[in-house]
């Protein structure tokens, strides 16, 4: 994977060691203050599901003619590092492939003239990367203009690894008003991290908030939307997850919603794991050359205005 140099296990001072009983609750604010002051790097893999809305055209086709091609979810894997700020770099490969009538449905809709569309079929033609470090972010891939690295803009420490994933679990504020609000507290049921390897005792939080709420309690949601929320997505109601070890390490984010027919998407559930025994370097690429930034290709750019 790219930026990634080995994998090693973290050392972990004795008085962190420590087991932590399974009914005692776990301080997941604390442990992500403890992370980000260690500069602590961290693997992700992520999954998201989209359900994207029903295309009439489809109904047009002979039977059996849409079958084959993807789903159109994307997925993302690479590293991440942690600062005092948050995640202050993050190295990311990101893959999307349509179904056989969605793509096809996408170049006629770009042949037509849609942006947002024609950056899609782009995305779904090749893995593409992305890499956020010292405030720019880099691209590398069709969508962007070419298949070396360019500079797309002055961007978050975070920009390479939200904007499918809405829920930022290491900027503080998010976190706090999350944990506040939450249902459910509690010890959890088993997860898999970034490598897909069973974390057997867990502790879990989950609650509901909406795109409104969610829009005035996160900095990083807002810089997402590019600082404005359409007033017809203030209401979507999304339900979210944070299951973390028992020190506290997140390792799994979790957002789901479903906002009523008419919106860019039926359906959103974005699963986010962490792995957190790695080392990570992640650095500026070297090019003089200055790519586009894409209309479409993130889940979150079907809400912005």
């Amino acid at each position: 994977m790219a930026g990634v140099l080995g994998v090693a296990v973290i050392p972990v001072p004795a008085a962190q060691a420590a087991p932590v009983s399974a009914a005692a609750p776990v301080d997941v604010v604390a442990a992500v203050q403890r992370l980000k002051a260690q500069g602590s790097p961290v693997k992700v893999f992520q999954h998201t599901s989209v359900d994207w809305p029903h295309d009439p055209r489809g109904e047009d086709m002979p039977r059996g003619y849409c079958r084959g091609g993807g789903t159109g979810d994307p997925w993302m894997t690479g590293t991440a590092r942690l600062g005092r700020g948050g995640v202050v770099a993050a190295d990311m490969k990101r893959s999307m492939r349509f179904g056989k009538c969605t793509l096809q449905f996408l170049r006629e809709d770009a042949a037509a003239g849609d942006r947002r569309a024609g950056d899609l079929v782009k995305l779904d033609s090749a893995i593409h990367r992305v890499r956020s470090v010292g405030g720019v972010l880099y691209g590398a891939g069709p969508a962007y203009g070419g298949k070396s690295w360019m500079k797309i803009g002055k961007r978050s420490g975070g920009a390479a690894l939200y904007g499918d994933q809405i829920i930022d679990v290491f900027d503080l504020g998010t976190l706090k008003a999350l944990v506040a609000s939450a249902t459910h507290n509690k010890p959890g049921s088993a997860v898999h991290d970034a490598d897909d390897r069973a974390i057997k005792k867990t502790w879990s939080y989950r609650g509901t908030t909406t795109f409104g709420k969610l829009f005035e309690m996160s900095k990083p949601f807002r810089t997402m939307l590019g600082g404005r929320l359409d007033p017809r997505f203030r209401g979507i109601t999304v339900l979210w997850g944070i299951a973390t070890d028992l020190t506290g390490k997140p390792i799994v984010v979790q957002a789901d919603w479903r906002p009523r027919e008419g919106h860019p998407a039926d359906a959103v559930s974005i699963a986010t794991r962490f792995s957190w025994d790695v080392k990570a370097s992640i650095t500026a690429p070297r090019t003089n050359r200055t790519g586009r930034d894409p209309y479409g290709d993130d889940v979150i750019d079907l809400y912005r205005s």
